[in-house]
């Protein structure tokens, strides 16, 4: 009987823990086993289900790689997998705080059995979640966030907690959509291993940089993992490289409404896994920190934007003359190499506005010098330079070297003085990596000293070469070597248990141990904000040096660093797959706030064709920021190194972005101001039109131009969609005729197809041959008709440079408005500087379909107008109109009846 009543335990212990691991289907899997080297023995030895996809399918099991998306796991949690249950609840002036614990330890070390959940009512759109221990104070991101300490009494969004198993459920108070469920899969918090998992409302995402990737994460029929980890690699797909923004945009569908948008962001700079399913689900594990989770409830992607960056930072308001065209190169190696570019240049009539330099032109690599050998006379050229309206950017990388003769490089013996350099674990002595100089020690950003000693050695360098901008590089920090120069402790930050899937398998790849100490706190906390903390410094430090507006280039970004500086994609490659991959990355890194961004034109690594050149020399005119760039040992690829016919080509996307950029002048100011991106995707503006949800060789900038670039290698027509809605042509006027489809419009090697989107008007100057020597240039206006007989627009100007302008309102802005079809209204809201003529010269009107019989410019009759009536344009020329010398001023027109 005894013998028999064992058996029957063992059944009914094996019957209720198959039914515990019963799956309706594998997208509803949860990973229990993410690391390599899952066997079913490691899965049941963490108490977890092990079983093959239920499908009938011929895969063997592959655990995920750097370079392979994730299949279906085979180990996976038991429904009844122990987690917290709730303790209590109250609540508190923010919202409600939770007490939950857990009674059993899970699979991983040193677990944290009691925690603390805050649910902080921020705003009616804004929901933050805090989990922590409560006991012990844990690392916290230290990055400047608002502090709500009583809670809005309305909110869009409903909190359901479910105390036993614990789980929280967040939905949209007028659908009941679903924003944020964890219910989904058991919630792990042990010291260095914190995974939770969430319901997504759509399987389309957006976001979760920084990532070569399309647009979208369409994971209907995927599974995909993704790395936050800051690391130096030429861009890839499926690893994680330059920066991390783990803040992701997710539609909701419900038939017969308009779409709406919800987003989250998890404020946590631990290296970290977001692994998308199918269900569909997502899954954050990160190795330390605490949970921080940001809900935004939209409802249009731009108000997600917005409440985002509520949070974290509106973007930096840019120089005027960083909007021009940059040139660089690696390789220059002489300035007589330099100097032939710069008249070649200027011999075929490019304008262009800023010249970079590359590590080539210091001394022995090293930060804060010149070749004076090579490089002899820079100085002297850089001011030439500036004489004639450009701008000198050079590159300076955070490893400083250690190996100098004492007494003859300043930054590092000032460094040491001053306490501001990384240190080994529990040690004084330094940590040392190897870059371009050789060995270094790396600047510790976060040291109350390291911004006076930036500055202090920047400024004594700008004495020499007085720089415009500074270009922070190698910031992830990138290091030649794994850990230091001695290699990394045996401690459980440079060996912790659970690894993320970073390339090169080891956190301390490729950078220092993640067990060096900073000044606030180990690098293994810090290691991803690296570059943020650079590019604050720096941005300090311009400000102090030039008293001027800063120009700050970083490739490393965390999320906020769009306050600092402007990003490039990094180390790109000279190939179409490259050219195309840049659009969805600008697209993402507006969604991340840093919105002055671009990619190295041309491409950096690898031999550029003229073909691929001149298309992209057309695609980066409409990049926010516009740099061609390329690599030691390749051959020039500045425009006026190729053909004639070439140049043009490229001459004429050049002139229509030096054309554009009162627009895009306007753009920055509203991201700095009022939080809208500058480029976007078409669904942002179509979110209705489910033909824009996956469209990423094309873009929007502001709210209407329309960019459609050839992509193809040996093709001359390209495949464009035009939402519904109406479109003309730039520059010449011509209306679209076929809308709501996909057309193909011819795209010869001499033509980039951008159009203009009907009910906007657009502010334009006449170029210069740069940005300085164009300023004063007259403005002209270019008005597209809505269907209606309606547009409007609006100008931001100042002198470009000021620290200070829009806070003491030293600037102008003026609002244009066409009603009726016939009359357009300037409106100068704020007329304040003085200094620029302000002066109309043109205005074009697209869409007027029926004849004019006379113009009236404020009240008085103006004879010098044309109107095409094939086209239906109208020409308002010879204006030499102050647009600020009254608050109002009005043009009208009369249309033959």
């Amino acid at each position: 009987m005894a013998h028999l009543s064992i058996l029957l335990i063992a059944f009914f212990i094996s019957f209720s823990s198959c039914q515990q691991c019963e799956q309706t289907s594998d997208v509803d899997r949860f990973d229990c086993y993410p690391e390599n080297g899952a066997s079913e023995e490691k899965c049941l030895a963490r108490n977890c289900c092990w079983r093959q996809p239920i499908e009938k399918t011929n895969r063997t099991l592959k655990r995920p790689t750097a370079f392979r998306d994730v299949n279906v796991p085979y180990c996976y949690y038991p429904k009844d997998f122990p987690t917290y249950v709730l303790q209590s609840t109250e609540t508190t002036d923010f919202g409600q705080r939770l007490r939950i614990n857990r009674s059993q330890s899970t699979y991983m070390p040193h677990d944290i059995m009691n925690l603390t959940v805050d649910l902080i009512y921020e705003t009616a759109q804004r929901l933050r979640i805090r989990i922590y221990d409560t006991e012990y104070k844990r690392y916290e991101v230290p990055l400047e966030v608002p502090i709500v300490v009583r809670k809005v009494d309305q909110t869009d969004y409903d909190v359901k907690v479910n105390p036993t198993p614990f789980s929280l459920l967040v939905t949209r108070k007028s659908t009941g959509v679903t924003l944020f469920d964890s219910s989904v899969s058991p919630l792990i918090f042990a010291d260095q291993f914190i995974k939770f998992s969430t319901k997504l409302s759509s399987p389309l995402v957006y976001g979760l940089g920084e990532h070569r990737q399309g647009l979208v994460m369409n994971i209907t029929n995927q599974w995909k993992k993704l790395t936050f980890w800051s690391r130096d690699f030429p861009p890839v797909q499926n690893i994680n490289l330059y920066g991390v923004h783990p803040f992701h945009i997710n539609p909701e569908f419900l038939p017969g409404t308009s779409t709406q948008f919800h987003g989250q962001f998890l404020l946590n700079s631990n290296a970290m896994d977001i692994d998308l399913q199918p269900s569909p689900a997502l899954t954050y594990t990160t190795i330390g920190g605490i949970i921080d989770l940001y809900v935004f409830t939209g409802p249009t992607v731009q108000n997600v934007i917005q409440q985002y960056w509520d949070v974290i930072g509106k973007p930096m308001m840019p120089p005027h003359w960083s909007l021009g065209f940059h040139l660089c190169r690696y390789g220059y190696n002489s300035i007589d190499n330099m100097i032939a570019t710069i008249k070649r240049m200027d011999a075929a009539d490019f304008p262009y506005d800023v010249q970079w330099t590359d590590i080539d032109a210091m001394s022995l690599y090293l930060d804060f010098t010149y070749d004076e050998t090579n490089f002899r006379g820079l100085p002297d050229l850089v001011r030439i330079l500036q004489a004639s309206g450009k701008r000198y950017v050079n590159i300076i990388d955070p490893g400083i070297s250690s190996v100098q003769p004492a007494g003859t490089y300043i930054p590092y013996e000032e460094g040491l003085k001053k306490n501001v350099f990384m240190r080994k674990y529990n040690s004084n002595e330094l940590i040392l990596g190897k870059v371009w100089p050789g060995t270094t020690a790396f600047p510790d950003f976060t040291h109350p000293n390291a911004t006076d000693w930036w500055t202090n050695i920047a400024s004594a360098f700008h004495d020499i070469v007085p720089f415009d901008g500074m270009w922070i590089d190698m910031n992830e920090p990138s290091s030649f070597i794994d850990g230091s120069t001695d290699g990394c402790t045996t401690n459980n930050l440079d060996n912790p248990p659970f690894v993320p899937n970073v390339l090169g398998g080891t956190l301390g790849s490729k950078t220092l141990c993640p067990s060096a100490q900073q000044y606030l706190f180990p690098h293994y906390n810090l290691h991803s904000m690296y570059g943020y903390f650079e590019a604050k410094a720096s941005n300090a430090a311009l400000k102090t040096i030039r008293n001027k507006r800063p120009f700050i280039l970083s490739r490393s970004t965390f999320a906020g660093s769009g306050k600092f500086t402007a990003h490039w994609t990094g180390d790109n490659r000279a190939t179409f797959d490259d050219m195309y991959f840049s659009i969805p990355a600008i697209l993402n890194f507006n969604m991340f706030g840093i919105t002055h961004v671009g990619a190295d034109i041309c491409g950096f690594g690898l031999e550029t064709t003229e073909e691929l050149c001149t298309r992209w020399m057309q695609l980066g005119a409409f990049y926010p920021f516009m740099r061609n760039h390329n690599d030691l040992g390749q051959k020039d690829q500045d425009p006026a190194s190729f053909s004639y016919q070439a140049q043009q080509s490229m001459k004429q996307a050049l002139l229509m972005r030096y054309s554009l950029v009162p627009f895009w002048y306007t753009l920055h100011h509203e991201a700095a101001m009022i939080s809208r991106t500058i480029v976007q995707p078409l669904f942002f503006e179509f979110p209705d039109d489910m033909d824009t949800y996956n469209i990423d060789q094309q873009f929007i900038i502001g709210r209407a131009i329309l960019v459609s670039p050839n992509l193809k290698m040996g093709t001359t027509t390209v495949s464009a969609y035009f939402p519904s809605d109406t479109w003309y042509e730039f520059p010449t006027g011509t209306k679209v005729e076929t809308v709501g489809s996909f057309t193909t419009l011819d795209a010869p090697l001499s033509k980039i197809n951008v159009h203009v989107r009907g009910g906007f008007v657009i502010p334009m100057q006449i170029p210069g041959d740069n940005l300085i020597i164009g300023r004063d240039n007259p403005f002209t206006l270019l008005v597209a008709q809505s269907q209606w007989g309606n547009a409007s627009g609006n100008l931001f100007w100042d002198d470009g440079d000021s620290i200070d302008s829009i806070e003491t309102k030293t600037y102008n802005y003026l609002e244009f408005s066409l009603t009726n079809a016939t009359l357009l209204t300037i409106d100068a809201l704020v007329a304040n500087y003085k200094d620029s003529p302000m002066r109309l010269a043109l205005i074009k009107v697209l869409g007027v379909d029926k004849t004019v019989i006379n113009v009236n410019v404020n009240g008085k009759n103006y004879p010098n107008f044309l109107y095409n009536v094939y086209d239906q344009i109208l020409l308002i020329y010879g204006l030499d109109l102050n647009m600020i010398t009254e608050p109002v001023q009005t043009i009208q027109w009369t249309l033959a009846s």
